[in-house]
């Protein structure tokens, strides 16, 4: 359409401005609603008379976020809290694939492999070579050439998988959480070296960032662990520290852990589902967040036991660790819970802690696809794109416009005529991929 105008008709949503293109992208329309416009000539000769065109919107995914704002996590331009999600304002036409949550800050990936973030940055959690005053979004500066296909956020730390399967990591590196063979703070992302120091880590599918520790799924099903072991948060049999890493030992700390599917890291414990949908848990223990029946610190993995009887849990497809709590989602779409419950964050309407899995009590005919865990939050993403939260609420991060504590799921707030794609849990913040209908 290049030589003619698209004015702002009577009839057109507030938005809607003069455009001179082949074509364009406004902002006044909501997904998949229509508006016809007058077209009007331009160039010289061309005829005056009126005519018309109709188009129809379409909005890419976009993050949203709610819950507490102090270090600016949400992502808005301000520091206010928010009990429902709000927008963050990332770079138009961005459009946005996936979401990770860290203590107080946050990150986004795109589709086309880029990664932003925002939120607190005193330990360099931005990526972008500075230690700036808390704000964002902002890019963190991946290296030429690699395209990025999955983030983690940890507790001020952050890491990416790249498409040939290395990893990269940036933030606080205190503990070797950064896996670079160092423990020096990196404001721009640096790969993660391979077992021993050795190379790189390669073939990676999936990762996990936790307090101040991460966790690397191969393609052959093998996992690897890097940083701080204070509470055998590694699972390698040791206490011992670790600046590169190493692979996670089977039950009883001999040989590995082997065809595991799905991985997640705790502030200071590590879970993991292996093909047959049974569950590992290794690490602190203080609030039987492992799930084993006991509060003992275990430095190996160890089987997560069943809601009663003396059989292990089975039948799971993913996990979530929190700070002190777990969460596992069934095949079947139920949902369990273990640990530490003082503000419900076990949903199963107490708020008595468990040393052993207990059914989340989700809405009938409800069934979840994923979970996260966060600080005495829980988030769930369900098969009809909702999100339920549940457990802390002091700050608005369950996203139901209230601040009070829930024992039980109750749904987020998304904007009318939208759904989920994708959840994430901070420590007292909350992120989605949200779609329009």
């Amino acid at each position: 359409m290049t030589g003619y105008q698209l004015p702002r008709d009577a009839g057109a949503p507030v938005g809607i401005t003069p455009r001179t293109a082949s074509s364009y992208t406004d902002g006044g329309l909501p997904n998949n609603a229509s508006h016809t416009w007058n077209l009007a000539a331009l160039a010289a000769g061309w005829s005056s008379a009126p005519a018309t065109v109709s188009a129809t919107a379409s909005c890419p995914p976009v993050a949203q976020a709610w819950g507490s704002n102090q270090y600016q996590q949400i992502g808005d331009g301000t520091t206010t809290d928010r009990a429902v999600p709000v927008n963050v304002s990332l770079p138009p036409g961005v459009t946005v694939t996936a979401v990770a949550d860290g203590v107080s800050f946050s990150l986004a990936l795109t589709s086309t492999g880029a990664v932003y973030a925002w939120g607190y940055n005193a330990e360099g959690e931005f990526g972008n070579g500075t230690t700036s005053v808390p704000g964002g979004p902002v890019a963190v500066n991946i290296p030429g050439g690699v395209t990025i296909t999955a983030i983690a956020a940890g507790g001020s730390h952050a890491l990416a998988l790249a498409s040939n399967g290395t990893v990269y990591a940036w933030g606080s590196n205190t503990s070797g959480q950064l896996g670079d063979n160092t423990t020096t703070t990196r404001l721009t992302p640096v790969q993660v070296r391979g077992v021993g120091g050795t190379g790189y880590l390669a073939n990676i599918k999936s990762i996990a960032a936790g307090g101040s520790h991460s966790l690397a799924l191969s393609n052959t099903g093998a996992v690897y662990a890097w940083g701080s072991n204070t509470y055998g948060q590694l699972g390698d049999n040791t206490t011992t520290t670790r600046l590169t890493p190493v692979q996670v030992t089977a039950v009883g700390g001999s040989g590995t852990l082997a065809n595991i599917t799905a991985i997640s890291a705790g502030t200071s414990h590590s879970l993991a589902v292996n093909t047959n949908g049974a569950v590992f848990a290794w690490g602190l223990n203080s609030t039987g967040q492992l799930g084993d029946t006991t509060t003992t610190q275990q430095n190996a993995p160890v089987r997560v036991k069943a809601v009663s009887g003396a059989s292990n849990l089975t039948g799971i497809k993913s996990v979530a660790a929190g700070e002190t709590h777990s969460l596992a989602v069934a095949t079947n779409g139920s949902m369990y819970a273990w640990g530490y419950n003082a503000k419900g964050e076990l949903g199963n309407g107490t708020t008595t802690s468990t040393l052993r899995p207990v059914k989340v009590s989700l809405p009938v005919g409800v069934t979840a696809t994923t979970a996260d865990a966060g600080t005495e939050l829980s988030l769930a993403h369900t098969s009809t794109g909702q999100v339920l939260a549940w457990g802390w609420n002091n700050s608005g991060q369950l996203g139901d416009g209230t601040t009070t504590n829930r024992t039980t799921p109750v749904t987020v707030s998304l904007p009318a005529g939208t759904t989920a794609t994708a959840v994430a849990a901070g420590r007292a913040h909350s992120l989605s991929v949200t779609v329009a209908n």
